[in-house]
């Protein structure tokens, strides 16, 4: 299938002719990376493929790309890599693609930071183009990161382990299976425990008055209809007994961050509209600066008022940030009940150079958010390798047990090389 999707990209590169559009100033750019394309070494990213459908589809004057042809084309792409995700060294691929794609999103955040500087000094047509383009690769580059991130998580997954049946003890079998001709075909009959001496097991009560009990040895579900409230124990015999967690709630609604959110949803929602792309990135980045607390009134405002594609930008340019305020916004994000915006905006802090992400992890940690830290530390462990992943615990070695058991969660083989490289690095 890589194969095929390889001739397929060729015949698309070269029905764009001598109007190459975006694929054009791409392969200008990344020679290297367009000739691998072309040749099956690496299958391009799908924005690239979903572009040079839309150039195509503009230089024939159809506007919009065919359905068919995009479905066709994604089906391809798709096998393309599960073939590629299949070989042997496909881990230690991704990983390496990981790793310049990392640094690619990080040269784009840095590009995009300096445009948006230059057209906000002295706003231009040409400052505009380029301010478009740097947000184009950021866009681009971000998201071939989670791509990658997503794959080498798959490919990554431990084997499930194979245990052996448990030999059949002619004792403790409710009857022994049929056998003989005239029983083919029979359901097995279902194994069942030695029954429990009475003793051991109190007799749920019986009659009219108990009606509505529940059954002896029964837990009573909370909120489950009919189910009796469950009563905490009390007097001093039962002193240290564990109190019931209390389940956490979202912060009360700040008026003043609700205006402030509607007030700058309504200011990029007009630069929008009339395509000032470099205005209106200046606005995400400001709200991205601005105070943790806002962040989530800002996402949801984006959301509602038909945005929401600007809430990946908003992450990024959060993600961005000194790790202090990139700490504060998950804290925020995670109490406002927001956990797939707080993971997103951890998966790209991952990303980051091992003093940033230990002392974000550590922020976490300390801040009682220890969810959020195993999350940012288990995507560490995930996407890279063991040296560069214990570095992390270097920076901060009161991570050492947090990342040890973060790299646990993801394989055995991943906590065993961590702990490898963490011994050998011990000084």
């Amino acid at each position: 299938m890589a194969a095929e999707f390889t001739y397929y990209f060729r015949s698309l590169v070269a029905a764009l002719g001598e109007r190459p559009g975006w694929y054009g100033l791409y392969a200008q750019r990344e020679p290297g990376a367009a000739r691998a394309h072309e040749t099956g070494l690496e299958v391009p990213p799908w924005d690239v493929v979903r572009t040079v459908l839309r150039d195509l589809a503009v230089n024939s004057g159809a506007g919009d790309v065919d359905p068919g042809e995009a479905g066709r084309a994604y089906a391809l792409h798709r096998a393309a890599l599960a073939a590629e995700d299949a070989a042997p060294d496909a881990e230690a691929r991704l990983r390496g693609r990981l790793a310049v794609a990392t640094r690619a999103r990080e040269t784009a955040v840095s590009r995009a930071r300096e445009a948006a500087r230059a057209y906000a000094h002295h706003p231009t047509a040409p400052r505009a183009n380029a301010l478009a383009w740097t947000r184009d690769e950021l866009t681009r580059t971000t998201s071939r990161c989670t791509d990658l991130h997503q794959r080498l998580a798959a490919v990554a997954l431990p084997e499930p382990e194979q245990s052996a049946p448990a030999p059949e003890p002619e004792t403790a079998s409710a009857a022994r299976r049929p056998r003989g001709a005239r029983f083919a075909g029979a359901f097995e009959p279902t194994a069942k425990a030695a029954p429990a001496p009475e003793a051991a097991r109190p007799a749920a009560p019986r009659g009219a008055r108990f009606a509505g009990a529940p059954e002896a040895g029964a837990v009573a579900l909370p909120g489950a209809p009919g189910a009796p409230a469950a009563r905490l124990p009390r007097g001093a015999r039962f002193a240290g007994a564990p109190e019931p967690v209390a389940q956490p709630q979202r912060p009360v609604a700040d008026p003043r961050w609700a205006a402030e959110a509607r007030t700058e949803a309504a200011r990029l929602g007009r630069l929008r509209q009339s395509g000032e792309s470099g205005a209106a990135y200046l606005v995400l980045s400001a709200a991205a600066e601005g105070p943790a607390e806002r962040i989530p009134y800002v996402v949801r405002e984006l959301e509602r008022t038909g945005l929401a594609a600007d809430v990946a930008t908003l992450l990024w340019e959060i993600a961005a940030l000194p790790p202090r305020p990139v700490a504060d916004a998950v804290f925020a994000l995670a109490a406002d009940g927001r956990g797939e915006h707080s993971r997103t905006l951890l998966h790209q802090v991952a990303a980051r150079a091992a003093g940033d992400v230990a002392l974000v992890a550590d922020l976490l940690h300390a801040g009682g958010r220890s969810a959020e830290a195993g999350e940012l530390l288990e995507t560490v462990a995930r996407g890279r390798n063991a040296d560069a992943a214990a570095a992390v615990a270097r920076a901060r070695p009161t991570l050492t047990d947090l990342l040890l058991a973060a790299a646990a969660r993801v394989s055995p083989p991943c906590h065993r090389d961590l702990a490898a490289a963490l011994h050998h690095g011990r000084p």
